[in-house]
């Protein structure tokens, strides 16, 4: 007998043509994905795995094995999620990691006492999602909200800001005279940031790459609250530290970028009150930072 566990995999291989996103989707390690391919191969008695180093891809056997799947996984993963949904509305979200953390969490409470009924199942990935064929609701994207066959609207253009302690903070010194004795904190992900802002706003340092690298936003403001150097960031994302006097954002110039933070979805499917409800939410508490 054929494990439909091994067979699953398979499917989902052929399906995402990446082996690391298939070993994710089960839930297991590229490893154990490995031995569940392998286990396939032995029960049919066929190769359906190419294995060299740029990684896995799928033999003609493997392809006409494939075909005759089909998007049966998929029909019963959509029949079992159909039955477990029954008499609970669910609300499926993908997002960013710096916008859930920082911004949305600490505001769904509003939302929740709105709309009691819409349980809330949220994901923080960098993975862009596909909407038409993963099992999202929605999501919140970062960029120009120009991605093809979405449904996109935006909730806010990013900006940045410096953002410190307020020890750190020179008494009638602009940035000229502050920032040159002060580290600049850097995100992985956003190396260019501060250099996009010297830029913008004139000031030219010998070190301006240098400082703490820090993986993600949320650790970079982390480390500002500890006096660990200077940041730049969205003012909506530190707004609570501001308000607590954690942080200080000196009235120094702010640059406006072209990107922004979109709530999206796939026209192809229907909106539901749930989905409206939420991005009609998420709309007016942007809009409400905002002023």
């Amino acid at each position: 007998m054929v494990s439909l566990r091994a067979l699953h995999a398979f499917a989902l291989l052929a399906r995402n043509g990446r082996a690391a996103q298939a070993a994710d989707d089960l839930g297991i390690s590229p490893s154990a994905l490995s031995h569940l391919l392998r286990k396939l191969e032995s029960e049919l008695g066929a190769t359906l795995v190419l294995r060299d180093g740029r990684g896995l891809s799928l033999t003609e056997e493997g392809k006409r094995l494939a075909a005759g799947l089909g998007d049966a996984f998929e029909r019963i993963e959509s029949a079992v999620d159909g039955f477990r949904r029954r008499g609970r509305t669910e609300l499926r979200i993908s997002t960013v990691s710096t916008f859930a953390t920082r911004w949305l969490i600490p505001r769904l409470p509003q939302f929740q006492t709105a709309q009691p009924d819409v349980e809330l199942l949220l994901s923080a990935s960098t993975r862009v999602v596909d909407l038409d064929r993963e099992n999202y609701d929605c999501a919140i994207r970062l960029g120009r909200g120009d991605w093809p066959g979405i449904d996109a609207t935006l909730l806010w253009r990013e900006h940045l800001a410096v953002a410190m302690a307020p020890r750190l903070m020179r008494e009638d010194a602009g940035f000229e005279a502050t920032l040159p004795g002060i580290k600049l904190l850097h995100s992985a992900s956003r190396r260019d940031d501060w250099s996009r802002w010297l830029a913008h706003a004139g000031l030219k340092l010998p070190d301006a790459s240098s400082g703490m690298v820090l993986e993600s936003r949320d650790l970079a403001i982390q480390a500002a609250i500890a006096g660990m150097g200077a940041i730049v960031i969205d003012r909506r994302f530190v707004m609570l530290e501001l308000a607590a006097g954690h942080l200080v954002m000196p009235d120094w110039p702010v640059l406006q970028l072209d990107s922004g933070y979109w709530f999206v979805r796939s026209p192809n499917r229907p909106l539901s009150r749930p989905i409206s409800g939420f991005r009609d939410w998420l709309i007016g508490t942007s809009a409400a930072d905002a002023g």
